[in-house]
């Protein structure tokens, strides 16, 4: 057997019959620092067992972390979006959450992303677990738990599915015109759909920034793009769109219209998805499980599309739709140019179809 420890030897005997020793603060790398602390205790073999545990590092899990970024992050975003970041956040924390975050590698979350692509994943999802990863790990640099963020230089795996979005059909395009009067709800996705701005850009308009006079609507450009843009409004949307404001007073263009009735608050994310939800139901634009099949973005290349069919260039599109890169329009029209075509090639196959069908009688 080996020689037991004389751990009474160790510390100091005080006169109330406590052991009393000390233990230090220690840095990130779990080195001690100047700083000491006294502890005591009447058993001196328990007071060495707690001097160690004080001076051992408690490493933070990357679980805990996400726990306390989705507590902080939940709160930001709407309640779609978080269904959509929830799976991988709860992923995440099943594959890495009993690893202390600062030993996350730019290599893990690559494996991960790759791992993501393996399972058919689409673009738009291994991006979304890619922005999880990131936004996880900055949080983590800001509570001084990392000092660099591992999966800032990580990219997107080569050849992801890329989904395109596309407008909505002819027959829900022609409900929401029909909509245009509603002064409840429906008039802002027609408004949405004749101006072709974004969702957010709507929500965060003040009346203000609509001029009555040349009828154009001003956006503020991004941090990264200098200027306002002008977004012209069409003269089917002029007096609907001053009934609009009449019926809601406020400084917001479009506030948030509670199932009460009352009016004039700032319509956030969250009011936007529940309103957006009921307005969709009550059309049947929902799936199996009852979420809508098409958001603010349908809308959005709705506009694009009846640019397009009106003849409208593409750089007039462009300054309507706010891409700050026309290549981005260019995308859109040449899939809508695309499409025209092969509609027009079907047109011409019915065509020939008849002409065989007639020949062939006459042959007969």
């Amino acid at each position: 057997m080996g020689k037991k420890n004389n751990y009474a030897a160790m510390f100091t005997l005080r006169s109330d019959g406590r052991y009393q020793g000390y233990w230090r603060d220690l840095d990130r790398d779990g080195k001690p620092t100047g700083k000491r602390h006294t502890i005591c205790d009447r058993d001196p073999e328990r007071l060495h067992q707690r001097i160690l545990e004080k001076q051992t590092p408690q490493r933070v899990t990357f679980g805990a972390v996400a726990a306390a970024w989705e507590a902080v992050h939940r709160e930001e975003v709407s309640e779609r979006t978080w269904k959509n970041y929830a799976p991988h956040v709860a992923d995440l924390v099943a594959l890495y959450g009993s690893v202390p975050v600062a030993e996350i590698s730019t290599f893990d979350v690559s494996q991960d992303l790759l791992a993501a692509k393996a399972k058919g994943y689409s673009f738009t999802i291994v991006n979304t677990r890619r922005s999880i990863w990131n936004g996880i790990l900055d949080f983590a640099i800001a509570q001084r738990e990392l000092a660099f963020n591992p999966a800032s230089s990580v990219k997107l795996p080569k050849g992801l599915i890329k989904g395109k979005r596309s407008a909505p059909p002819d027959e829900v395009i022609r409900e929401i015109i029909r909509g245009g009067s509603d002064m409840d709800f429906g008039f802002i996705p027609f408004f949405l759909l004749c101006t072709g701005v974004r969702r957010s850009e709507a929500l965060h308009r003040l009346k203000a920034d609509l001029d009555t006079v040349s009828w154009e609507l001003h956006i503020p450009q991004s941090k990264t793009e200098a200027g306002v843009r002008t977004v012209p409004i069409i003269r089917q949307l002029r007096p609907l769109l001053l009934q609009w404001m009449a019926a809601h007073p406020g400084p917001w263009l479009f506030p948030h219209v509670a199932y009460n009735g009352h009016s004039g608050e700032f319509m956030s994310d969250r009011n936007w998805e529940t309103r957006w939800e009921k307005y969709s139901a009550e059309r049947g634009w929902v799936d199996a499980s009852g979420a809508p099949l098409y958001g603010a973005h349908h809308l959005r290349h709705g506009t694009a599309t009846l640019l397009y069919e009106s003849g409208v260039d593409m750089y007039t599109a462009q300054h309507i739709l706010g891409h700050a890169n026309v290549a981005t329009t260019l995308e859109i029209y040449t899939d809508l140019r695309k499409e025209h075509e092969r509609k027009n090639v079907g047109k011409f196959e019915d065509a020939m179809d008849a002409l065989q069908a007639d020949a062939s009688a006459k042959k007969a």
